[in-house]
């Protein structure tokens, strides 16, 4: 089988890795075929692993005049060019990585015969209501399967027989050495994350503050990019003024992502990920993985990785204080958190395997 998968990325994000895993995961059973915005810095990785990519100038909708009138004609044009690939291709599949893309359902209302598949990668509710609902409503007319990446996200989608949860794949592999949980004088904090508004960068700025003038052998690193977009860098940039302006400067660092994310994940005794909301988190599984301890939020995806004060620590999003008084617990104790990484490291490799994921998607491409 072909299966084309469209990603509106233009950078590394976690719903891109989710796919590529997939793709690679199942390279042996179908075809895989990418879809990416023009404007994506990932053709070239795609490319060097021997998958076909196309690239169409993709219009996300947004709060502009400009935008909203071209957005129409902008998918009406894609949709044909996309029409096109699937026949040159000899598509059997379309997977549409985010739902709030529609060139899956313009492609079957004109004329596309194969199955379309539409993943639901963030919380329907953090959408306005019209979009939310125009998504939603032509995910489930449309596709084959409506596939949420966690429970939390399926309980924020309409009760329907098409609609379905299965967690990602989980294709990770240690090649570094077992973590080492020796008591340290400076006891690291990572927050791995690109530079996203709601992300929690700000929360966990604020909380580490306060727990650094009860605990200063600590130091906290965040890491990430700002994904080539403005808004982002002005996100960052606040970020590290506030850092100064709590004196921060000797126990905070900004570090653009290390490519080796084991190697970051296991070079801290805590990772932190205290987004406003998240369907899943892959930062978290990660961290979980490798055998790192995690502190997040109670935002939706983090509660099905991080099992609170058995694997974890989970606190309310926004609620510094719990996020400050968790910091001080974990990095206080150096056997908590060698207990919590380990529990948490046994708890994600049995419950996100491999071959259960395969098994749901054989599933899902045989059924009628």
């Amino acid at each position: 089988m072909t299966i084309l998968i469209i990603d509106n990325s233009t950078a590394f994000t976690g719903a891109f890795k989710c796919a590529l895993n997939e793709a690679e995961l199942l390279s042996g059973e179908h075809r895989f075929i990418f879809v990416l915005n023009k404007n994506s810095t990932l053709v070239q990785l795609l490319r060097d692993k021997g998958i076909t990519v196309y690239t169409l100038p993709m219009v996300e909708i947004k709060r502009s005049i400009s935008v909203l009138l071209l957005y129409p004609f902008a998918l009406l044009r894609n949709t044909f060019t996309l029409l096109n690939i699937i026949g040159k291709e000899q598509v059997d599949a379309i997977q549409v990585n985010d739902f709030y893309n529609l060139l899956g359902a313009t492609s079957k209302i004109f004329g596309f015969k194969g199955k379309l598949l539409t993943y639901v990668r963030f919380l329907p509710f953090v959408m306005p209501s019209p979009l939310r609902n125009l998504w939603v409503g032509l995910g489930l007319r449309y596709s084959h399967k409506v596939i949420a990446v966690s429970d939390a996200v399926l309980k924020q989608l309409p009760a329907h027989t098409k609609a379905v949860r299965m967690y990602d794949p989980v294709q990770l592999t240690e090649e570094l050495p077992e973590k080492d949980y020796t008591a340290k004088e400076v006891v690291s904090i990572l927050y791995l994350a690109n530079y996203i508004q709601g992300k929690g960068q700000d929360a966990a700025l604020e909380a580490f503050a306060q727990a650094y003038q009860k605990n200063d052998s600590i130091k906290l690193t965040f890491m990430g990019g700002d994904m080539g977009l403005e808004k982002n860098r002005e996100f960052k940039n606040e970020l590290e003024q506030r850092t100064k302006e709590f004196g921060l400067a000797s126990a905070v660092n900004f570090l653009p992502f290390n490519n080796n994310v084991e190697q970051s994940i296991k070079g801290a005794d805590i990772v932190l990920n205290f987004s406003e909301a998240e369907s899943f988190s892959m930062t978290c599984l990660e961290a979980a993985f490798y055998g790192t301890a995690l502190i997040a939020t109670r935002c939706g995806g983090p509660e099905e990785i991080v099992v609170h004060e058995r694997t974890g620590i989970t606190v309310p999003v926004n609620d510094i204080n719990a996020m400050r008084d968790a910091i001080l617990a974990l990095t206080s104790d150096t056997e908590l958190r060698k207990q919590y990484a380990k529990a948490g490291k046994e708890y994600v490799r049995h419950k996100f395997n491999i071959e259960t994921y395969k098994q749901q998607m054989r599933q899902i491409l045989s059924a009628t």
